[in-house]
C-alpha cells in the first residue's frame, strides 16, 4: 500500500467523510436495494410496456435515489484550532442558557439543531475528547422542530470529556418519523473533532451542550434559524 493510500484510509477510519454513504446505515442500505431491485425486476415481468409501467419504475427508482441520498456521507474540512464544530447539519432551532445536570453538572450554553429528512443525518463529534457518559432513553416519536421534544422523545445522550478535563454533551433526539438512533461508540473510546459517531435515520434533534471552560463561559456565534453542516460550520468558542 503507498502513501496515498494509506492517508485515505486513516482518513476513511477517522469518520471524517469522503466515503460517499455512510457505514452506519449500510444494512438498510443492501436490504432497500435488493428489495427494490426484486421489485422493479417483478415489474419488468408481470405488467406490460407502457405508462403504468414507466410510472412504478420512476417511482421506486425516486426511493432509491431518496434512501442513497439520505445516508450519503459527504466529505467535510473539520477546521482546526479552539472553535467548536456543529454535531450536525441542519437549522438551529434555539441557543439557550441553561443548568444542565446530566454530565455537565451545572450553567451552560445549549444550542439545539433541526434535522429535515434533506439534511445529512450523520452526527459528529463536536470536539476531540474521550466518552465518558453514554444512557439510552426511551420516550415518545413527537415532532422534532419544537423544544419539548427534548424532555419527551426517545434519546441518546454521548458525554464527552475534553482533555482539559471539559465536559461537552450530545444528545441525538428521534423525532416524528426517527424510529432508530444509531450510536455504536462506547464508554471510554477517543473521539477525534467531526469523527461521525452515529446518526439518526429520518427527521430528528441533535443538541449539544457546553459549560465554561477555565472560567470563561462559552460563547455561540450562531442563532436560531441559521443553517449548519455537520463537522465543518463553528459554532462558538470558550
Amino acid at each position: 500500500m503507498n502513501t496515498s493510500e494509506k492517508t485515505v484510509e486513516r482518513h476513511l477510519s477517522r469518520g471524517l467523510g469522503g466515503n460517499l454513504l455512510t457505514r452506519h446505515g449500510t444494512p438498510v442500505v443492501v436490504v432497500v436495494s435488493c428489495i427494490l431491485l426484486l421489485s422493479m425486476v417483478g415489474l419488468l415481468l408481470s405488467v406490460s410496456p407502457g405508462t403504468v409501467r414507466l410510472t412504478l419504475l420512476s417511482v421506486l427508482a425516486v426511493l432509491w435515489l431518496f434512501m442513497l441520498s439520505f445516508f450519503r456521507n459527504p466529505e467535510r474540512t473539520i477546521p482546526t484550532g479552539a472553535g467548536v464544530v456543529s454535531p450536525a447539519d441542519g437549522t438551529v432551532i434555539s441557543v439557550t442558557e441553561v443548568d444542565e445536570d446530566t454530565f455537565v453538572g451545572g450553567p451552560a450554553t445549549r444550542i439545539s439543531i433541526f434535522l429535515s429528512i434533506f439534511n445529512v443525518h450523520v452526527n459528529r463529534s463536536p470536539v476531540a475528547g474521550v466518552v465518558e457518559h453514554l444512557h439510552h432513553r426511551r420516550g415518545t416519536f413527537r415532532s422534532a422542530t419544537s423544544a419539548a421534544a427534548r424532555e419527551t422523545n426517545e434519546c441518546q445522550e454521548i458525554g464527552i470529556r475534553m482533555e482539559d478535563g471539559t465536559p461537552v454533551l450530545v444528545r441525538q433526539i428521534a423525532g416524528l418519523i426517527a424510529r432508530r438512533i444509531v450510536c455504536p461508540i462506547k464508554v471510554g473510546d477517543s473521539l477525534d473533532k467531526g469523527f461521525d459517531f452515529g446518526m439518526i435515520r429520518f427527521g430528528s434533534q441533535t443538541e449539544i451542550t457546553l459549560p465554561k471552560r477555565d472560567g470563561r463561559p462559552f460563547r455561540a456565534t450562531v442563532s436560531a434559524g441559521q443553517k449548519l453542516q455537520g463537522g465543518e460550520s463553528i459554532v462558538g468558542e470558550w
